[in-house]
């Protein structure tokens, strides 16, 4: 029972195959089926079957193992013409053609019929000095067959194992040399390189079957090559230069052929001292194996760090430059610096800025062009993408995922149209306020996967960009203003009228923000859930200027983006808490609370995010107590949930609750002394008959009749008294 081993490696390669359909599935970033997976599943079942065939050989009557090898080789047929189908069709393996799907059957038939006409494959044994042998009879009878003493079995090896991938592999040629995509090109010329290794792996498994027969129920092994190279054509998404070349070439001799190698050399040197005992040789060369991949480990890191292995990305520096950004620089100037940005580090050959101009339409900006760029702002293709959630598009995107198809003449209209090969949508909500088109690469290479994280992630500081040129910054669309007014009024006042104000008669809300430089990065927001319900948020984006508050208007705008996914209290406030940490620039946080108004229970549950005070004034005591309890501010840890807690306070009517910023408590008079929680009590106590409005511009003006200076610190409070009764 010594050849059990083959029997173990054919089940060892299935388990292998199916753990790396795995693999590549979770690299398919998009919601189509990928074929590939499918074929690699089909590959694992080759090993699978044959696997059960040597079992029946070692332990079953004639006849099942005979039957389990005519569906063996007759799969390895079908799997050779679906691999010949997705040479031909790659890389758009998903489209349908009538004539191969006819082609891909009449093959399948005909494997199906020579494995099992009557002599197409007459037996198959292991016999008892250790031989594979498959018996076939003659194709020709007679005098002809005495000719040409060709038999079934072999002949039909060679037609699916090389004669269909020689054909396709042709078709690919052709195609390769007529592609003007270069990158398609080098995609297609590794699928064919592939092929031509497998070819070259059969070639040599058939000359060692020769001295080791029982090699040929390993034959599935020859499929290996052009798989590996199938996948490595897939996931391609960059034009090779010759650093690159030779960097694959080292990957490849690092993570398969150098392990390969040393497995064989494992199989070679133990076999012949330990054939005796089967069982001691699997656990041995188990051991072995285990081994090779724990000194593959050490070996890839180690070499890894080597100049030549290591990738050279601009993630880095894209970052530096953008969130580097300086927005008192003049419109032009800052948009000629995003363009240097794309230009310099993604290799962009052009960067086109369009924003809504308020008429329908987003207009090209900062151009000198006499055909300015101009695009509906309500194309449906747009309606689509959000749908799908997808706010980064590339033509690599639009020209293979099947999820687009009904708007993918739309989309390959607009990158024609505005002669791009990738766009950005900017968007608030659903209404687009910008969108950064971006042309062909310098290089000739696509936009790829690389490309779109690096986007992604900067997502929020393009958003600023876009915000910055459409409601601050592009004078050709809101008309010349002047700066300073535009800077402390659009802002402020689009902050002030993007609340649901509260119209209820159980509350009285009042408020008070005043930015120490024009503006900032303080902010009250208010959201309306439902009649009886509204959320509350006072708090601080970490910085000054105008860095904050356009923070401030991104994080505004993703809470409500956040409270359309989750009906979850603390969980927006996780949410919240990973998309400052995981997207604005680094170094960002909040300090604040976020509140929830139920008027229907009359209670406030809040969550404590660095709040410096929440003051509660209850009227059946005639006292004013800190209800904030322990809180953590958002953006500095990962994981937030084990740090905050939700907390709830019954209110009845005539209670006052007050929340501030740091700012009202840590400003400073002339001689050092801190505004400080006394003050703000003895504000809250002193004006406890006035309108919560009143209440805030008192405390106000007591702070700043206080300091006696100018502040130097934004101010943010938020009133209400609960006044009880309605509904």
């Amino acid at each position: 029972m010594e050849n059990l081993i083959f029997l173990i490696l054919n089940a060892i390669f299935c388990v292998a195959l199916i753990i790396l359909s795995f693999f590549v599935d979770g690299k398919n970033k998009s919601n189509n089926v990928n074929p590939l997976v499918n074929l690699i599943l089909f590959y694992a079942a080759l090993f699978g079957m044959m696997a059960l065939t040597l079992g029946f050989c070692f332990w079953a009557p004639a006849q099942l193992s005979k039957l389990a090898g005519r569906l063996t080789f007759m799969l390895i047929g079908w799997y050779s013409v679906a691999t010949c189908k997705y040479i031909i069709l790659f890389p758009n393996e998903g489209k349908k053609r009538l004539v191969l799907n006819i082609l891909q059957w009449f093959f399948n038939l005909l494997a199906l019929y020579i494995m099992f006409k009557p002599n197409g494959l007459n037996n198959i044994t292991v016999t008892r000095d250790n031989t594979f042998q498959i018996a076939s009879g003659l194709i020709f009878s007679g005098k002809l067959g005495r000719q040409f003493p060709a038999t079934w079995f072999p002949v039909y090896m060679i037609f699916y194992i090389a004669v269909l991938p020689i054909f396709s592999t042709l078709i690919l040629f052709v195609r390769a040399e007529n592609t003007k995509n270069q990158l398609e090109r080098q995609r297609l010329y590794l699928v064919a390189f592939g092929v031509f290794c497998s070819l070259l792996l059969f070639a040599f498994m058939a000359y060692s079957s020769r001295y080791q027969t029982m090699l040929t129920s390993l034959v599935s092994l020859g499929f290996l090559m052009e798989g590996l190279f199938f996948i490595q054509a897939a996931a391609k998404d960059e034009i090779w230069d010759k650093r690159m070349v030779i960097k694959a070439g080292l990957k490849f001799l690092l993570n398969y052929l150098l392990p390969a190698c040393l497995g064989g050399l494992a199989f070679a040197l133990l076999w012949p001292i330990f054939s005796f005992s089967p069982l001691v040789f699997i656990i041995l060369f188990t051991l072995a194996v285990f081994l090779i991949i724990a000194l593959w480990g050490i070996g890839t890191r180690v070499i890894g760090k080597r100049e030549i292995l290591r990738d050279k990305r601009y993630a880095a520096d894209f970052e530096k430059e953008i969130t580097g950004l300086n927005f008192d620089d003049e419109p032009a100037d800052v948009a000629q610096k995003v363009e240097n940005i794309f230009k310099k580090y993604v290799d962009s050959s052009t960067v086109k800025i369009l924003v809504d101009a308020g008429n329908g339409y987003l207009e090209q900006i900062f151009t000198e062009a006499t055909d300015k760029l101009t695009l509906p702002i309500d194309d449906p293709a747009f309606d689509s993408l959000f749908n799908l959630k997808r706010q980064i598009i590339f033509r690599q995107f639009v020209e293979e995922d099947y999820s687009i198809s009904a708007v993918r003449p739309a989309l390959k209209r607009i990158l024609e149209v505005s002669a791009s090969e990738a766009f950005i949508i900017l968007t608030e909500g659903r209404h687009i306020i910008s969108i950064i088109f971006l042309g062909v690469k310098n290089s000739g290479n696509v936009y790829n996967a690389y490309d779109y994280s690096v986007f992604n992630k900067h997502y929020s500081n393009l958003f600023v960009v876009g915000y910055y040129m459409k409601n601050i910054l592009n004078e050709a669309v809101v008309g010349t203003v002047n700066r300073e007014i535009r800077m402390s009024g659009q802002i402020i006042t689009s902050i002030q009228e993007n609340m649901d104000i509260i119209n209820n008669p159980k509350i009285d809300l009042g408020y008070r923000m005043v930015p120490a430089h024009n503006i900032g990065g303080e902010f009250v927001d208010l959201i309306r859930l439902t009649a009886t319900r509204h959320i509350f948020i006072i708090g601080a984006m970490s910085g000054k200027g105008i860095a904050a508050s356009m923070n401030m208007v991104i994080m505004k705008s993703i809470i409500r983006t956040f409270l359309a996914e989750t009906s979850d209290f603390k969980m927006l406030v996780e949410k919240v808490n990973s998309f400052i940490r995981n997207n604005l620039p680094k170094g960002s946080f909040f300090a604040g609370t976020f509140g929830l108004l139920d008027f229907t229970s009359d209670t406030m549950y809040y969550i404590n995010c660095g709040s410096p005070a929440i003051f509660l004034y209850t009227s059946a005591y005639n006292n004013v107590i800190e209800v904030q309890g322990e809180g953590h501010i958002l953006g500095f840890v990962e994981d937030i949930s084990k740090y905050i807690k939700v907390k709830k306070v019954k209110l009845a009517a005539g209670d006052i609750a007050i929340a501030c910023t740091d700012g009202l408590i840590d400003t400073k008079s002339l001689r050092g002394e801190e505004f400080g929680k006394n003050r703000v009590q003895a504000a809250l106590t002193d004006n406890a008959m006035y309108s919560a409005d009143k209440m805030a511009q008192f405390t106000y003006e007591s702070l700043v009749n206080f300091t006696s200076k100018t502040l130097e610190n934004d101010i943010t409070l938020l009133v209400f008294k609960y006044l009880g009764g309605g509904k």
